[in-house]
């Protein structure tokens, strides 16, 4: 069987979740699955990707790079125009996969497409302007088009199917799992923040947000919290807020100045790869109270560190973290501000970072790979 994967998602310097999530699905497919072949379409104008089925090193995995026509370009044209996606790919694959939710018309094989969530239809005032009219134009076309869809949470699949009419035969949940190997335990948390922390102007204890500055990530609301925690505990670990700039997140900065909070909240930008587990490990309690997730990899990569959590107890985030941590009202502050109190108990933390690990090891790379490979194997 021959199988196509447009890789752009992973291609980007700095990737999202998105590109993460292709990225360590197709490792493990392509470790599970040695018998079948796997082209990795790109569109490469410039020619600066060099080949990137190099760096997976499998004798059945190669690229095929589109070199004289823009990705961004294209996605443009044909939101509006019919073009064929086979007339930049001439392979002809059995089935022909992509990521990002957009599938474009006439491409070869079969197809199947990575739904993540509906947040367009659930939460659209939460997105950037570009992102949502891109959608609300092409993901209804693009979902017909699809012959399976798949997804990442039950919740996901439940919208879709509400939102878009797919049955649900055509829909297949393959969760995200944690890389194990990098999101691990440490065996002395305090040497990190000794040794990394000051790297990013971090000095004692912290709690930890990880992710976009955005507004369904709902951290205005979390600093609103801490706040509050403040007044009824004043020694509280410094609040850390690690992450690029989304769209819409001047409220964030404006709500840390407002409370006269600036020399307790602290904004990083990106930690470095190699510094993302070390730094999560340090944590005192990772805090994720967003407002919608199609499923939240941030918590689970914390918890497999053996790190609580604090998650919203709404969409998807109850099926990733089970039992563990706390789930809180998104929109209550006080919920939250309890929430981060409770965190400063030293015996509860304990107790439940070694909840977490044991509930992180349910979700892994090799489990959806699998899941993916029958699913390849079924539709053709």
């Amino acid at each position: 069987m021959k199988i196509a994967v447009n890789i752009q998602p992973m291609l980007h310097s700095v990737k999202s979740g998105i590109g993460f999530y292709q990225q360590e699905l197709m490792k493990a497919l392509f470790d599970a699955d040695e018998e079948d072949s796997f082209l990795l379409q790109y569109f490469d104008p410039r020619k600066k990707q060099g080949d990137p089925s190099v760096k997976f090193g499998k004798s059945n995995v190669s690229s095929e790079p589109c070199k004289w026509f823009s990705a961004t370009l294209y996605q443009l044209l044909w939101t509006f125009l019919p073009i064929p996606y086979r007339l930049f790919f001439r392979s002809r694959p059995d089935v022909t996969m992509f990521f990002n939710y957009y599938l474009p018309p006439f491409s070869r094989g079969k197809k199947v497409l990575v739904v993540y969530d509906t947040v367009v239809k659930d939460y659209p005032e939460t997105m950037n302007f570009k992102t949502r009219i891109m959608l609300k134009l092409t993901l209804k076309r693009s979902i017909k088009r699809a012959d399976k869809i798949i997804t990442i949470s039950e919740f996901s699949k439940q919208q879709i199917m509400k939102h878009f009419n797919v049955a649900d035969e055509d829909i297949v949940i393959i969760p995200c799992a944690a890389d194990s190997q990098k999101f691990r335990p440490v065996p002395d948390r305090e040497s990190v923040r000794r040794e990394v922390c000051p790297k990013y102007g971090i000095n004692g204890e912290y709690y930890l947000y990880l992710g976009n500055l955005e507004p369904r990530k709902n951290i205005a609301r979390l600093v609103e919290a801490y706040g509050e925690a403040l007044k009824r505990k004043a020694d509280l670990p410094l609040l850390v807020i690690a992450g690029g700039k989304g769209w819409l997140y001047e409220e964030i900065f404006s709500r840390v100045e407002e409370l006269k909070l600036s020399d307790r909240v602290v904004f990083t930008g990106y930690f470095d790869d190699e510094d993302v587990p070390l730094l999560m490990n340090g944590a005192r309690a990772f805090c994720f109270p967003s407002l919608y997730e199609g499923f939240g990899m941030p918590p689970l990569e914390a918890m497999s560190c053996g790190v609580p959590v604090i998650v919203s107890d709404r969409t998807s985030l109850p099926e990733v973290t089970g039992d563990c941590g706390i789930a809180v009202d998104p929109e209550n502050v006080r919920e939250i501000s309890d929430a981060l109190i409770q965190m400063t108990d030293d015996g509860y933390t304990a107790a439940e970072g070694i909840n977490c690990i044991e509930r992180a090891k349910l979700f892994s790379w090799k489990k959806s790979a699998d899941t993916l490979q029958n699913l390849l194997e079924e539709l053709v």
